[in-house]
């Protein structure tokens, strides 16, 4: 209903009032070629992973990941102009098949969709909350800020042993 008041197909007041939607807020996503398109409801945290894969896979000193609950989520366009790849032994990562971006994607040992923060179209309202693999961060980066900070995982969000 909000991207369809977003398009100017409901009708709103002249201060985008939309009738028994108070508390809601949508927040808007898409990948640098606009083929992939997503929608959020609300995001729980936002986090900074240091580990060497998100550095590879990002070419910055860290990765910063969105964390929604799964039915907070939804592609608005573009989930089959995805693509799922292994980016390590039992890690999969999913990019965008014509640009080439990360985009959003579920781990199986989460219980939330992970969304590449630069990503976000609109702010997400929520800001930055810890840091994690901060062992393996780029020797070449110094941390500055006083979040939190994890040498491996935050207890109990790692992958589940078999």
């Amino acid at each position: 209903m909000i991207a369809a008041a977003r398009a100017g197909s409901i009708d709103t007041n002249r201060f985008g009032y939309i009738p028994g939607l108070e508390n809601a807020i949508m927040i808007r996503g898409s990948c640098l070629c606009g083929a992939v398109r997503f929608e959020v409801d609300k995001v729980r945290s936002i986090t900074h992973c240091h580990c060497a894969n998100c550095r590879k896979l990002t070419g910055a000193a860290f990765a910063t990941y969105a964390h929604v609950e799964v039915d907070k989520f939804r592609f608005s366009a573009g989930e089959d102009m995805t693509v799922r790849y292994e980016s390590a032994p039992g890690s999969f990562r999913y990019r965008c098949k014509v640009c080439g971006c990360l985009t959003p994607g579920k781990a199986s040992y989460l219980e939330t969709v992970s969304i590449p923060a630069g990503l976000f179209d609109d702010d997400p309202e929520v800001r930055p909350r810890l840091h994690v693999f901060t062992s393996s961060r780029a020797p070449w980066w110094t941390i500055q800020d006083d979040l939190p900070q994890h040498e491996r995982w935050v207890p109990g969000y790692g992958p589940k042993p078999e």
